[in-house]
């Protein structure tokens, strides 16, 4: 009895939508993950090597430091943090840019969030929005 409580219990947990939409974030993201570190380790990091006339540069010490991995792992931070920036914020922007940019979008006067068009409260911060041509009393 017990048992069949908590995995119905579970069910309506795991079924909830906000559960959903974190595992599908979780999924895209791992597949965001994969395309930065092959545009990175294909394009970015081969192009950098280039630029530095050896592709041995993971091997440079400095006294008895072996900083030549430090500078990898700092080089491919830098160059996956540039890929995530141009593809999520100006790719993905533009995207949603074209599809969504009409007459109908509107922001919150007060934290600037997208709100629905025919929104009297904005989700995010709760203030009172007026709707497009009638003023707040």
């Amino acid at each position: 009895m017990k048992a069949q409580r908590i995995l119905g219990e579970f069910e309506a947990f795991a079924l909830r939508g906000t559960v959903l939409d974190f595992v599908m974030a979780v999924v895209i993201g791992g597949a965001i993950g994969r395309i930065v570190t092959a545009c990175v380790d294909g394009i970015v990091m081969p192009t950098f090597a280039f630029w530095l006339k050896e592709t041995q540069w993971e091997r440079w010490t400095f006294w008895q430091w072996r900083i030549g991995p430090v500078l990898s792992a700092v080089f491919d931070f830098l160059a996956k943090a540039l890929v995530m920036y141009l593809f999520i914020t100006k790719g993905v922007g533009a995207l949603r840019r074209r599809q969504g940019g009409g007459d109908d979008a509107r922001t919150c006067p007060f934290c600037r969030e997208a709100i629905h068009p025919e929104a009297v409260r904005c989700s995010h911060c709760g203030s009172q929005v007026p709707l497009q041509g009638v003023p707040l009393e």
